[in-house]
């Protein structure tokens, strides 16, 4: 793996720094080494240290703070947009992004450097739009038409991030890095397309030396992304123990993997199965508490899912209900036993006896396409 460049504003507690890059003092670096300490890092800033290079592969994590995430604090329903008002306002977050991602994409396969700026932007809209109401950002998302596979990935990939990131309850700042992190980790695919086909490890030392053109990119960004393919037995890439991996790289890795699985281009993926093929990952590969919480932010049935009701009646998920994950508020619009539409009609399952759900369904089996019912 590539040594990877960092100003001495960005550098982290357990970075492994192997040379002095940039500097106003003549400090000599003898030997290769960890700092440990904001104390250490201000010490090497007070001797002009400005810019250094650290591999990556090396980095100390410390395990207590932030492994073992605190259960995500119940928002006031007040604080909760209306499905309806917050709709038109996801749709145009999700277009700014898909324009700057598209250009994203297009600087790094010119070679040129990515305008973080642009990134920045989008980062805050997604953090703000699932702010106001998670799943109207996570509907759009499902019932997204497919397009460019690298485009629609990076883009999902931010908003399940944004999601995840904002469920539990983290700052601002952490946030919009978390969903900038799902937005370029994949960047150097665009420069080499031939690693589309290739594994996901493969693509992480052409994305961090894209990324090193950009010198506005916060660190720990480009940390996360080196990790993303480390998975907690050694197996993954690059091997890495338990404790050297990240949170924000254990998140990404989940997010990663959720939707390659869901978003397969030539057939239909049950969400249930999905969830399935990730819980037999942990607690071996996959941190099995970040998982448990992504899955309760997500959904059983995540929204823009649709779900076939004990009365052969089908509905379109709209909402998660947290504290009753298998009875979220749908809207109903087929009867798939008398095969005819409904007057579309929105339900809040946990609010009723009659129905429950059955399962998830395929919608084309119908012969109906799920965007003409929004």
């Amino acid at each position: 793996m590539p040594y990877q460049r960092v100003s001495i504003a960005q550098l982290q507690p357990g970075s492994y720094i192997v040379k002095v890059l940039e500097q106003t003092g003549q400090l000599a670096i003898k030997h290769a080494g960890f700092v440990r300490t904001r104390e250490s890092i201000r010490n090497l800033k007070n001797q002009g240290v400005l810019v250094v290079a650290i591999d990556p592969s090396k980095q100390l994590t410390p395990r207590p703070v932030e492994t073992k995430p605190p259960p995500p604090e119940k928002e006031p329903e007040a604080f909760r947009a209306v499905f309806a008002e917050e709709q038109p306002k996801a749709e145009r977050s999700l277009e700014q992004t898909k324009k700057t991602q598209q250009q994203v994409l297009k600087a790094a396969a010119n070679e040129e450097p990515i305008d973080l700026s642009l990134v920045h932007e989008v980062s805050a809209g997604l953090f703000d739009s699932v702010s106001r109401n998670p799943d109207v950002l996570l509907y759009l998302t499902r019932i997204a038409e497919k397009s460019d596979m690298l485009l629609q990935h990076s883009i999902n990939c931010a908003v399940y991030m944004a999601a995840f990131a904002r469920f539990l309850n983290f700052p601002k700042h952490k946030v919009q890095n978390l969903i900038t992190a799902a937005l370029l980790h994949d960047v150097g695919k665009a420069q080499q397309p031939m690693l589309l086909q290739q594994p996901d490890a493969n693509a992480i030392s052409t994305s961090l030396m894209v990324l090193q053109q950009s010198t506005a990119l916060a660190g720990e960004v480009s940390f996360w992304i080196s990790q993303h393919c480390a998975l907690l037995d050694g197996s993954g890439s690059p091997p890495l123990q338990e404790q050297q991996i990240s949170n924000g790289s254990r998140m990404l890795t989940i997010v990663n993997l959720y939707e390659k699985l869901s978003n397969v281009q030539t057939s239909y993926v049950n969400p249930l199965n999905v969830i399935r093929q990730l819980m037999a990952m942990a607690p071996a590969q996959l941190d099995n508490s970040l998982l448990q919480l992504f899955i309760k932010c997500i959904g059983v049935y995540p929204p823009g899912s649709v779900v076939r009701l004990t009365t052969g009646r089908l509905a379109l998920v709209l909402e998660n209900n947290q504290k009753k994950p298998t009875l979220p508020r749908v809207k109903v619009f087929y009867h798939s036993v008398h095969q005819h539409h409904l007057p579309p009609r929105i339900i809040d399952l946990s609010r009723q006896q009659e129905e429950q759900i059955e399962g998830c369904v395929d919608l084309r089996k119908y012969g109906l396409e799920v965007r003409n019912y929004l």
